[in-house]
Parts: C-alpha cells; sequence; structure tokens
C-alpha cells in the first residue's frame, strides 16, 4: 500500500509541475488605437457660470480630441465599455492663465451616471459654486437622469453649477472617494495617464515622463462596467491624444496534459490491483 502512495504521489506531483510550467506560458496582448470619430459630446449647461458650451474638435485623422473652449463641465465618450482593460493616453494643457479642471470618466452609464477623475491646477473657492481644491480627485457622480444621452443638456440637468465643481462633492449627488493634494498640472507639459479597469477594483496612475504623479488603486462596485470619457472643466486649449485600450489574454489552461495526467493515474490503478490480485 505503501508503494502504490508513493507512485500516485509521484504521478500528482509531476501532474502538478507539468501544470504550472504550461501555465506560465505567454500571455498574448492585444493593443487597439481607437478612432474618435465615433465618440459622443455631453455638455452640461450651467448658465449661472455665464461660460460658453464646450466644443471637441478632432484632429490628426481622429486620433486627438483639443477642447478649445473655456466653457461648462463637458465629456467626450467613447463607444466602448472599458471594464476588464487597460486604457491609456496623454493630456497636454496649452498655456493660458487658467487653472481648471482636466480628466477622464469610466464606468459611463450616462450623463448622470459614472466615475469621474479630476484634477485642479490651483485651488480657487469660488463662491456658491464651492471650493475646489489642487490636486487629484476620485469621484462617483450617481443622479437621477431620463434625458438625452448626448449633446447640449438642459441647463441645470442633472447638475447644476455647484455639483462637479466643489472637491467634496455633494451629498446624495457626487460622492468623493479620494483627494490627494499633488502638484497642480502645468502647461505645454504632456502628462501620461494610465486606467486599469476591472469590477470592483480599479487603479490609476499619472506620470510626467518618468515622474509618477499619482499612482492608487480604488475598490468600489457603483460601476462595475461602463465607457470611458476625456473630461473638461473651464480648461481650454486641452489636447487628448494617444488612447489605446490593451487586452491580456492568459495563456489557455493546459487541458491535454491533464487528461494525459488523468489518464495515467487511471492505468496505474488498474495496475496496481492486478498485482494485488495476482499476489492475493
Amino acid at each position: 500500500m505503501k508503494t502504490r502512495i508513493q507512485i500516485l504521489a509521484c504521478v500528482l506531483f509531476v501532474m502538478g509541475v507539468l501544470l504550472f510550467i504550461s501555465g506560465c506560458g505567454q500571455e498574448t496582448v492585444l493593443e487597439t488605437w481607437m478612432d474618435l470619430s465615433s465618440w459622443t459630446q455631453v455638455v452640461y449647461n450651467h448658465p449661472a457660470n455665464g461660460q460658453p458650451d464646450a466644443k471637441w474638435v478632432l484632429e490628426h485623422d481622429n486620433q486627438w480630441a483639443v477642447q478649445k473652449v473655456n466653457g461648462d463641465p463637458s465629456i467626450l465618450v467613447s463607444d466602448v465599455d472599458v471594464a476588464g482593460l487597460t486604457v491609456t493616453g496623454t493630456w497636454e494643457m496649452t498655456g493660458n492663465a487658467d487653472d481648471d479642471f482636466v480628466g477622464f470618466v469610466f464606468g459611463y452609464q450616462d450623463p448622470g451616471h459614472f466615475y469621474l477623475l479630476d484634477w485642479k491646477k490651483e485651488t480657487q473657492d469660488d463662491g456658491d459654486v464651492g471650493l475646489a481644491k489642487q490636486g487629484i480627485c476620485l469621484k462617483v457622480v450617481n443622479m437621477p437622469y431620463d434625458g438625452p444621452g448626448s449633446g447640449v443638456l438642459p441647463a441645470g440637468v442633472p447638475f447644476d453649477g455647484h455639483d462637479l465643481w466643489a472637491t467634496e462633492g455633494v451629498d446624495g449627488r457626487v460622492t468623493l472617494i479620494h483627494h490627494e493634494p499633488t502638484a497642480g498640472w502645468e502647461f505645454d507639459k504632456e502628462y501620461h495617464f494610465e486606467l486599469n479597469f476591472k469590477p470592483g477594483a480599479f487603479s490609476v496612475s499619472i506620470r510626467d515622463d518618468e515622474t509618477t504623479v499619482f499612482d492608487k488603486t480604488f475598490r468600489d462596485r457603483t460601476y462595475e462596467a461602463g465607457k470611458f470619457g476625456f473630461y473638461n472643466f473651464s480648461q481650454a486649449p486641452v489636447t487628448y491624444r494617444g488612447f489605446k485600450t490593451t487586452t491580456v489574454i492568459p495563456p489557455p489552461f493546459p487541458w491535454w496534459i491533464l487528461i494525459v495526467v488523468l489518464l495515467i493515474v487511471a492505468v496505474l490503478i488498474v495496475v496496481l490491483k492486478r498485482r494485488s490480485s495476482d499476489k492475493g
């Protein structure tokens, strides 16, 4: 009996080694550069701000988007659900005297439901609309909405001027998950971002060349899927470019090894039974 157990243990050990080695095979990485021509604009209309509507212009064969108006908050929304994907791209703010928001949204369901990452250059208390602190924020936007899916939305729908400006958010409308008082972004400098969006857990990193500005992992299940979009609030001109998604496909499970090993185990069991019968 001891010999049989030793043989089976050896076989199972070999099976484990083979499965481990096979499982360490080369993964497949699929990169997709995005054509932005199918993306749609969402412009939030805040008359109290006295600002015009944002304006997104596509350049370089629809690979770049430039937001050219210092206006109301706006999103350029993709037609791709990015759950399970890694999204990368860049921002560059062309020099002027302003100091407001750039960023992106993800897990986007409609104009009232998404995650928002925004970056404010300098702290600014704008009276009735609240205090916007310098640095990077991650927020959950969760507002009832049944209006149009794109275009210039009716005034105050689904937000007023306060909701997307104030760092602390607004109870029951925009919830702050994290604020980090990083340095403000700089003009005429390219910033690279990376979003890894998995259901229930996602990470965001932002860097300036080789310097990491922001690198955080979050756990939240408000939205476990949804689209990606570029975000802008009262900052122009800003160029968003280099957008691509990356999918990592792990090596396939080596079922053939498992089947072969199980067959070997079955044969060994039969042989051992026969030997035991012959000895009896």
